[in-house]
């Protein structure tokens, strides 16, 4: 089994609001790119890996832990990662003045990425490799590619925001996941890309700083699918947990936008105060999204002892879906 014993949340400072871009009466007519009054953007001199050490640094002190000792493996999951080689799991290692065993970064899975890095852990745990791990989960893309001033004059740069979250699971105690569903659809992998212009690759010398892109011809697709995935994604979770889905008493998912925030909701039979997001606070929080909820939701006192929570969602242009329950 698995548990997840605390969870901290750290977001920038530097708050956002929507006159900081362009195209406001795009947004207006496109619901995709609508509906966020505020969002929150890193300063660029900021990195990944002192955010997730912050954030782990406060949660080991608040439970009492010491990172030389009781901590066995890092995961991390980096939207836009501090250096072209590296991950910032080593980095967080170093910070924490930890001497972690098992450090791994993470690259894909993006918004769905906290599903994927606790079930990864629990495959750790159930082969007896770890006992304690930290999933650390940032999303960096809101400033440092829709923050730029050649790119924040788009409509969909006005919908990523900043933000980072450090969660603490184990084997032994805590509130339980209890079922995974994971889904990998290859298929879809190539329909979501980033644009340089001038048909450049992200390593060649450029002046564009580049966004990122969909194939319009499956923009429509795209959404049909997140509809369908991050549903199914939860019902079969439920179905796995044996849990209905009206014995759910919380949902939080991926905010790619209100328009799949209403959708999951009505999908799912919650009412809108049981879908629990921060979309016009936050923003798209991209794989941070889930765990950002889950912590500042339990700083507030939401859930209480028994309470059943779906964390769901999809990542990219649907490659990647998942789901699990967690009961409080």
């Amino acid at each position: 089994m698995i548990f997840l014993q605390d969870v901290e949340e750290l977001l920038p400072k530097n708050v956002i609001e929507n006159d900081f871009f362009g195209e406001p009466e795009v947004r207006a007519k496109n619901k995709m790119f609508s509906g966020t009054k505020e969002r929150r953007h890193w300063d660029r001199r900021e990195l990944a890996s002192d955010h997730l050490a912050q954030a782990t640094n406060t949660l080991l002190e608040r439970n009492g832990l010491d990172p030389k000792t009781d901590i066995d493996m890092i995961l991390t999951n980096v939207s836009l990662p501090d250096e072209p080689f590296t991950g910032c799991g080593a980095v967080i290692n170093k910070k924490i003045k930890g001497k972690i065993p098992h450090v791994y970064d993470i690259q894909n899975t993006g918004c769905i990425s906290f599903v994927y890095l606790v079930e990864m852990a629990h495959t750790f745990m159930q082969a007896g490799k770890i006992k304690n791990a930290l999933i650390c989960v940032s999303q960096t893309a809101g400033a440092r590619i829709f923050g730029q001033e050649d790119t924040r004059q788009l409509a969909q740069s006005a919908i990523p925001g900043d933000g980072c979250a450090v969660a603490l699971v184990n084997n032994e105690k805590g509130h339980q996941f209890m079922e995974f569903v994971l889904n990998n659809n290859p298929d879809y992998s190539e329909d979501m890309y980033a644009d340089y212009g001038e048909e450049k690759k992200w390593w060649e010398h450029r002046t564009h700083t580049g966004c990122v892109s969909f194939d319009e011809e499956k923009t429509g697709l795209i959404i049909a699918r997140g509809n369908k995935l991050v549903p199914e994604a939860i019902y079969a979770a439920c179905d796995k947990s044996r849990v209905k889905i009206t014995d759910l008493d919380y949902l939080i998912t991926n905010q790619p936008n209100k328009l799949f925030l209403r959708n999951w909701c009505e999908a799912s039979l919650m009412k809108e105060d049981q879908h629990l997001n921060s979309f016009e606070r936050y923003a798209n929080l991209f794989g941070a999204a889930i765990p950002i909820n889950l912590a500042e939701e339990s700083k507030k006192g939401t859930f209480k002892e028994g309470d059943l929570i779906c964390l769901a969602g999809f990542a990219h242009a649907g490659d990647f879906s998942g789901a699990t329950v967690l009961k409080w």
